[in-house]
């Protein structure tokens, strides 16, 4: 299982040589990057499937009581989603297609428990022509826990820093020229 390793004799290679490193040591700094990978991986799979508008895995990737919250200028500020099955609808629902550009997080991990801050911009356009597209840029706060087999998020917030609305029509199929 990642994560739990147990390692009795180590030694380490540099270019000079080899030289003994304490086992638990070696265990506990595997562990750590192993669980940092397992967050970003977590953050990846969260932008992509809220970005194809899968509710169901999207959920998945919460705590069965998970919460997602918006804060500041972000639309319906202080609205809070609770639970995996409110958490689908919000995903699958969403009137709008966007992409998610997300930076590396910022991750503090203690024991099962772990916090980061993740950067973001989020680009997209409503459905209807004359509908306004969005840019947003802030970040998110995350508070992760471990389960039995993976990393889960048991609270997002996010935080608006600047928000851009414009309109957007569809390109004509034909000539301006041309009456009618």
């Amino acid at each position: 299982m990642p994560g739990r390793l147990r390692v009795t004799v180590a030694t380490v290679a540099n270019s000079k040589g080899w030289w003994p490193v304490d086992a638990n040591e070696l265990a506990a700094r595997l562990t750590a990057v192993e669980d940092r990978l397992a967050i970003i991986e977590l953050e990846a799979l969260y932008a992509s499937s809220f970005d194809s508008r899968d509710g169901a895995a999207w959920a998945t990737l919460f705590t069965t009581d998970g919460i997602y919250q918006a804060r500041g200028a972000t639309p319906a500020a202080g609205n809070v989603v609770h639970g995996r099955a409110a958490l689908a609808r919000f995903c699958a629902d969403a009137p709008f297609d966007g992409i998610h550009l997300m930076h590396l997080p910022h991750i503090t991990v203690d024991g099962d428990t772990a916090t980061s801050r993740v950067h973001l911009e989020f680009v997209a356009a409503f459905r209807a022509d004359g509908s306004p597209t969005l840019r947003m840029v802030g970040f998110y706060d995350v508070s992760y826990v471990r389960s039995a087999s993976r990393w889960l998020i048991a609270r997002r917030v996010t935080t608006t820093m600047f928000r851009q609305d414009n309109v957007a029509h569809h390109y004509p199929s034909t000539s301006g020229l041309v009456d009618g």
